[in-house]
């Protein structure tokens, strides 16, 4: 049961992250393909870098909500195949903003990761040399499921629970990095 709950709240990530992909390959959506800080520099550096659009905060905050409403529902009309089986933040009334406020804080943790590359003078999409390379890979692929976690913890999540989505969460990343470097949607 455990491993279903954790699949359900990772489900809010991985469903908009794989539109997210598909909306990069497809160029739709190309309004929201603009840089969240429009070239604005801080200290002489970008302030995200042009990676970094409204598209991505978009496409997984109402994506996460919509997962998330379709789970509430789910467990609202008691279907039996998941009613035991789903993550208890999505057995409430709350369940769209439950959803969207995970891919909210998904969203935001990889722009304060990119705020923080850009200060540490790390091009957008590149990776720095050496024994701090192994480093900055595991913050690029946990930033994002480190801030879900925090916000499972202050939910009061289960910490069993929030443990293992953090480590399929993590793994689930690394599949799909490969799979936009693949796409060539991501350049080494």
């Amino acid at each position: 049961m455990i491993f279903t709950q954790s699949l359900t709240i990772l489900s809010t990530i991985l469903i908009p992250g794989l539109l997210f992909i598909l909306m990069l390959k497809r160029g739709w959506l190309p309004a929201l393909r603009t840089p969240i800080d429009r070239g604005t520099l801080l200290g002489g550096k970008a302030v995200f870098g042009p990676t970094k659009t409204w598209l991505g905060v978009v496409v997984y905050t109402l994506g996460a909500g919509i997962v998330g409403a379709l789970w509430g529902i789910l467990f609202a009309a008691g279907w039996s195949g998941w009613s035991g089986g789903l993550a208890p933040v999505f057995e409430s009334p709350l369940a769209v903003l439950n959803g969207a406020t995970i891919g909210l804080w998904y969203a935001a943790a990889e722009l304060l990761n990119s705020f923080v590359k850009r200060r540490l003078g790390i091009a957008p999409s590149a990776e720095t040399i050496g024994a701090g390379r192994i480093l900055q890979r595991a913050i690029d692929l946990g930033d994002g499921i480190l801030a879900v976690a925090i916000l499972l913890l202050i939910w009061r999540v289960d910490p069993v629970l929030i443990a293992l989505t953090a480590v399929l969460g993590f793994a689930v990343h690394a599949l799909t990095d490969v799979l936009m470097y693949r796409l060539r949607l991501k350049h080494r």
